[in-house]
């Protein structure tokens, strides 16, 4: 009886921890909000202060004539960038995962050790040689880069290698050959996985601002992202405004993550990604 009730308590001092710490981390996201219905002179006022709201920001950020483009334009973006990503990562991680080829452990290791480079450090290069293809200033700057990015393709491949070997066997004992198995038994079973390097790339390529920054010059085919800067006034930026824009920006992130929740939280843990 004691352990039954012990059991069904509501709180316990874990649950009571993860609330606090849930509270801390959506705290940034309700000074956003908040701030963004202030005039501009209350933006640093505090947060609990008694101050009017008005939907001035909004209606400015709503009225710009580009907003809609830039959300067009990101959406766009994304979403080439994910169907081509999946389309080239989806079969290179079922070569690095169940087949054998010459050198698979040298190019894995160069593939790995991309990812100790920061970014920051190659966007000089990265600028000459866009500058040189004829890249700049156009969607495909941003799209190109991410198709191969190797993160997606370690996230694919760790679930690939724990699917066992018996699916692959009696597929094949049916005469299936490797993109058979692929299309018709590693995809229906990685729905959690691709449901997470999904969401990952929305969210990644989404809040993506310094590439866009650098990379793109013209105002309209911006993204997003780095686009919020453009709501300034004279004396500098209006930080209400910008916290306006932020909050209409975010709504597809939350949109996404609430659709493909339990998607993604199988995601992880059949992937084993490590916070």
């Amino acid at each position: 009886m004691g352990r039954e009730m012990k059991q069904k308590e509501p709180f316990s001092a874990k649950s009571v921890v993860m609330f606090i710490l849930g509270l801390l981390m959506l705290f940034p996201f309700i000074m956003m909000v908040v701030i963004s219905f202030r005039a501009s002179g209350d933006a640093y006022k505090p947060i609990f202060a008694a101050v009017s709201p008005t939907l001035k920001n909004y209606r400015t950020v709503l009225g710009n004539e580009n907003f809609f483009r830039w959300y067009a334009n990101t959406i766009f973006t994304v979403l080439v960038t994910i169907v081509l990503r999946l389309t080239v990562t989806i079969p290179a991680s079922y070569a690095f995962s169940r087949m054998s080829f010459r050198g698979k452990s040298l190019i894995w290791a160069l593939l790995i050790a991309t990812l100790m480079i920061p970014g920051e450090t190659t966007m000089v290069p990265r600028y000459l040689y866009f500058k040189q293809i004829h890249l700049l200033d156009s969607a495909w700057v941003i799209i190109l880069p991410e198709v191969s990015e190797v993160f997606y393709l370690m996230l694919l491949t760790e679930f690939f290698s724990s699917v066992p070997e018996d699916f692959s066997e009696a597929a094949r004992i049916d005469g299936a050959g490797d993109v058979r198995i692929l299309t018709s038994v590693f995809i229906p079973l990685s729905g959690p996985s691709i449901a997470t390097a999904v969401l990952f790339s929305f969210i990644n390529i989404w809040n993506n601002f310094l590439d866009p920054y650098l990379f793109i010059n013209s105002i309209q085919k911006q993204l997003i992202t780095p686009a919020l800067k453009f709501f300034q006034e004279r004396g500098g930026a209006n930080i209400p405004m910008q916290l306006a824009g932020a909050s209409m920006a975010i709504i597809p992130v939350i949109v996404l993550f609430v659709m493909t929740q339990k998607y993604f939280v199988a995601g992880v843990s059949s992937s084993g990604i490590k916070g």
